[in-house]
């Protein structure tokens, strides 16, 4: 494997978990993620309650914010921990509209897991071999 194909740091994956369905749909991706081998899903309620170990792990990798809506808890709560997402994805920014619900289509997570994929193959901490390097 070529070094250009190595990621610097691994990624962590910190979703919003929020009580919608776009808030559910960042869980759903983020276990998708973290089971397709892009990154690991990371607690980011311990980052938002500030505890020293979690905002640690968080500084040592790539971070990856998945929020459901406008709203970026997910984004603010790295940011008073006084960091900033590496990527940052906003599901209601692909079209998927907000509700107080729980019905979760299949092909809306995938489009939220493949929009972050994208962006982490364009940092260059994709999985090994498809970073377009030719590696």
């Amino acid at each position: 494997m070529s070094d250009c194909c190595a990621p610097a740091k691994n990624a962590v994956i910190l979703a919003c978990s929020g009580g919608s369905n776009v808030g559910q749909i960042t869980n759903e991706a983020a276990k998708a993620l973290d089971q397709l081998g892009q990154g690991r899903f990371f607690c980011g309620i311990g980052i938002g309650a500030g505890l020293p170990k979690f905002i640690e792990t968080a500084r040592n990798a790539t971070c990856v914010a998945i929020d459901g809506c406008e709203v970026a808890c997910m984004r603010k709560a790295l940011e008073n921990a006084g960091l900033a997402p590496d990527v940052h994805a906003v599901v209601t920014d692909l079209g998927i509209e907000k509700g107080y619900h729980f019905d979760l289509e299949a092909d809306q997570v995938a489009e939220v897991a493949g929009t972050v994929a994208a962006a982490l193959e364009e940092l260059g901490t994709g999985p090994a071999g498809e970073c377009g390097c030719g590696g």
